[in-house]
């Protein structure tokens, strides 16, 4: 397959760094994920060819050809959902008998975001007179199909891209090595399931590829519940740092969650991006972050510790600064605590804990209490942290506005 443009191309003078988004397990747009069936077991099974046709930002079109010798069959269905059978749905499929021969087909046009690169797993099911059958299990990519795509495995994680070269691919090995060795010798974690990490050339093309709705900003997210990164990698992050590091960040927020298990648990955002930029930063500095703290501190624009629970202010200013905050007092924790201490939170938290308790039962402090003593570390224990400002998402995310440096 051909890929797009040569390596190490400078592109544009204008350098703009990557957006990140990371979508929680629960995306409120995925409403396809919510209509759950029972598992059918198969009775006898049909011998035939499966195929799907994906129409990027429109429709995922699945059909079936098989020999059918019995009488017409009453009903076609199609199941499908993510592998491993996390999530299952069922659509009524047409078909046709036509001399000897079953056809069917079920066009779905998902309601809300579908992530590309996501894998489906689907089979039909045909009921007739001598009951019900089905076809062994297909799989599908949603991915978009005029691009010449690439790709590589390292490890658990399989590469995709179509611009780059393999200049693009060994600076994503990088960030894949480095990352993951430095999760799971500071924190024991590791991903358990295979992840797909998807690169787009073009951040336009991709928040298209992503569907309506997706903000103008956005420029890459990491959605556990697919094993997902997609990633903006223009042609300023080509065989630089920065971009490894932003590999090593996205596989931090996927590894949490592999860790954490299900059912998912609520992980405040301080947390995952904190721990998230202080493994970035083993690769290479994206953002001074110290520097934004510090600034911070000065204007008395600090944001309460529990204002980053939940989702991350969507304006640049206060995104960035979240970020900066949530680094700075992971690292306090780290620091004063030690690895370990990470470690013990979040093994409170796959237990059902609650932010206090699991905070407790780590370091013998609750939220407030420790944001104290983090504040009296930085010399600005009279400074008052103030609720974040600006609207912020109504689902769990976390993102970085589009800056320049």
């Amino acid at each position: 397959m051909t890929s797009a443009g040569p390596y190490g191309s400078t592109g544009s003078r204008l350098y703009r760094r990557l957006v990140l988004a990371l979508l929680g397990l629960v995306v409120a747009g995925l409403a396809w994920l919510t209509l759950g069936v029972s598992p059918v077991g198969a009775a006898s099974s049909i011998q035939g060819e499966l195929e799907a046709e994906v129409e990027i930002r429109s429709a995922i079109t699945f059909r079936l050809d098989a020999p059918w010798t019995g009488p017409p069959p009453s009903r076609v269905s199609i199941l499908f959902g993510l592998p491993q059978g996390a999530v299952t749905r069922r659509g009524r499929a047409t078909f046709e008998l036509d001399d000897g021969r079953l056809t069917a087909s079920h066009r779905w046009r998902p309601r809300g975001t579908l992530l590309p690169g996501a894998e489906i797993e689907y089979q039909f099911e045909v009921r007739g007179a001598d009951g019900t059958a089905h076809t062994t299990t297909g799989t599908v990519v949603y991915i978009d199909p005029e691009l010449s795509w690439q790709t590589q495995s390292e490890g658990l994680v399989d590469m995709w891209w179509y611009a780059g070269g393999d200049g693009l691919a060994t600076d994503a090995v990088s960030g894949i090595r480095r990352g993951l060795t430095a999760l799971e010798e500071d924190f024991g974690l590791e991903l358990q399931r295979r992840t797909r990490l998807v690169f787009y050339a073009d951040g336009d093309r991709m928040r298209a590829d992503m569907g309506r709705g997706t903000r103008p900003w956005v420029g890459g997210v990491a959605a556990a519940r697919f094993n997902l990164i997609v990633l903006y990698a223009s042609e300023f992050e080509w065989g630089r740092s920065t971009l490894a590091a932003t590999i090593a960040h996205e596989l931090t927020h996927i590894a949490i969650e592999h860790a954490i298990g299900e059912p998912p648990r609520a992980i405040p955002t301080w947390l995952h991006e904190g721990l998230a930029t202080v493994v970035e930063s083993t690769v290479a500095e994206r953002f001074s972050y110290e520097d934004i703290v510090n600034a911070a501190f000065e204007a008395d624009r600090l944001i309460s510790l529990r204002g980053l629970t939940g989702s991350f202010p969507v304006q640049s200013g206060g995104a960035l600064l979240a970020y900066a905050q949530s680094n700075s007092f992971v690292k306090f924790i780290i620091d004063r605590w030690g690895e370990s201490a990470i470690t013990e939170i979040l093994d409170a938290y796959r237990q059902g804990a609650s932010q206090d308790r699991a905070l407790r039962r780590a370091v013998g402090l609750n939220l407030n209490a420790l944001e104290a003593e983090w504040l009296a570390t930085l010399d600005q224990s009279d400074a008052e942290p103030t609720a974040s400002a600006g609207s912020l998402f109504s689902a769990p995310a976390f993102a970085l506005p589009l800056t320049s440096p």
